[in-house]
């Protein structure tokens, strides 16, 4: 009998293999449970920020989410998926308002393709940059700026139509407009970076908005279909008979790019009455003039880490990650929860907290023969510039 139940007993090999699938998937279901309770835990938190009341007069607090490209990387893809599975499901709980922006700027030389950095730098300093450029317009004395002002807006709303005429064929409706645009926030959208290098050119970004040149170009007006259609184009130039070719008369190099001219008071008019015009006339609005060089709001800044795992050296790392997913989501959703409440806000401890904001990032695979990306922030920002404590978990506890 007892042979008989012998016979019946799967064999060493056979033994060895079960033994190993059933530990895999006993490890793989107790870690998606212990994620999927931390996850729930930080959540937990997060509603109570939802509960709390506002005024009817007052807007609810929203920030804005940049993403650029993670290094050794040519897409957003997996940054994207980090924001969805860490940060996002936080967010909703809170029910914080948000504002993504993904940064995907590329180019192909030689037949390879790399990343062009600097995309949410320009972003973050332009938004900043408008921001002091509206809160010197609203001054008494500086009429001239909200002249340039209408004439800027006016400007773009023509580009605008332009644009989506040559998109649609027929002329826009004013009801298009109104559904194409979004409200503005009225107040100072915080700013929440996703990894390493979006950190240092959002910090940047903030600085040179903070501090930079105000001046400002207004953009040309923006061609029509039926205008490229309707140019006729340049003749070509006669052969001769013989050998020798009449040589073509060379364009000056005035009618393509035409040098940015300053704006000065006396010319207002004469200028004002050129951008209602179809030339191509770079015109450049002065408001270094008027600027008095006092520091607007600046926006508080959050770091949430993304350890972007690439390359053959990594594997094991995220071989053991897919199993011991929980650390990861006790951190950055931990991160994240810092976010939500505002009071985990304060000032920077000078440029040493904010260099040293998620260096540890840079030790990973993916940043090795990447070129540099340096921190450059104005002494004056460093002082007054706001950041999360997403490094310690000073949210509210869970209460029992």
């Amino acid at each position: 009998m007892f042979a008989k139940f012998r016979q019946k007993l799967p064999g060493p090999k056979a033994t060895a293999f079960w033994t190993t699938a059933a530990t895999l998937v006993t490890v793989y279901r107790y870690n998606k449970r212990e994620s999927t309770r931390l996850l729930d835990e930080y959540k937990q938190r997060a509603s109570h920020a939802a509960l709390e009341t506002i005024g009817s007069l007052d807007t609810p607090r929203k920030v804005h989410v940049y993403v650029a490209v993670p290094m050794s990387e040519l897409g957003t893809r997996r940054a994207r998926q980090h924001w969805e599975k860490y940060i996002l499901p936080v967010f909703a709980a809170g029910a914080l308002d948000y504002e993504i922006t993904l940064v995907n700027e590329t180019e192909t030389e030689n037949g390879v393709e790399r990343v062009i950095r600097g995309g949410v730098h320009r972003l973050v300093a332009d938004e900043i940059k408008d921001r002091r450029r509206r809160q010197l317009e609203s001054e008494d004395d500086n009429e001239e700026l909200r002249l340039w002002r209408a004439a800027l807006d006016e400007r773009k709303l023509e580009n605008e139509r332009r644009e989506l005429k040559n998109k649609l064929g027929v002329e826009p409706g004013m009801s298009v407009f109104e559904l194409w645009k979004e409200k503005e926030y009225p107040g100072v959208m915080d700013i929440v970076a996703i990894g390493r290098e979006t950190w240092i050119e959002v910090v940047n970004g903030v600085s040179d908005g903070a501090v930079g040149s105000l001046n400002m170009e207004i953009p040309p007006l923006v061609p029509l279909d039926s205008e490229k259609s309707s140019t006729p184009e340049p003749a070509k130039p006669e052969q001769t008979s013989g050998s020798e070719q009449t040589p073509a008369t060379e364009q000056s190099p005035v009618s393509e790019q035409t040098p940015a001219t300053e704006i000065s008071p006396e010319s207002e008019q004469t200028n004002t009455n050129q951008i209602s015009g179809s030339d191509q006339t770079t015109h450049m609005i002065n408001y270094d003039r008027f600027d008095n060089h006092s520091m607007v709001a600046l926006p508080a800044v959050a770091y949430i880490g993304h350890k972007n795992l690439t390359g053959w050296a990594s594997v094991p790392q995220r071989i053991f990650n897919f199993f011991h997913d929980q650390q990861n989501v006790d951190e950055y959703a931990r991160q994240a929860l810092q976010v939500v409440y505002e009071s985990t806000r304060r000032g920077a401890h000078g440029m040493e907290e904010i260099e040293a904001m998620g260096r540890e990032e840079e030790e990973l695979e993916s940043w090795r023969d990447q070129p540099s990306l340096d921190i450059v922030v104005d002494s004056r920002v460093a002082d007054c510039l706001q950041i999360y404590d997403t490094q310690n978990d000073n949210a509210p506890p869970l209460e029992n």
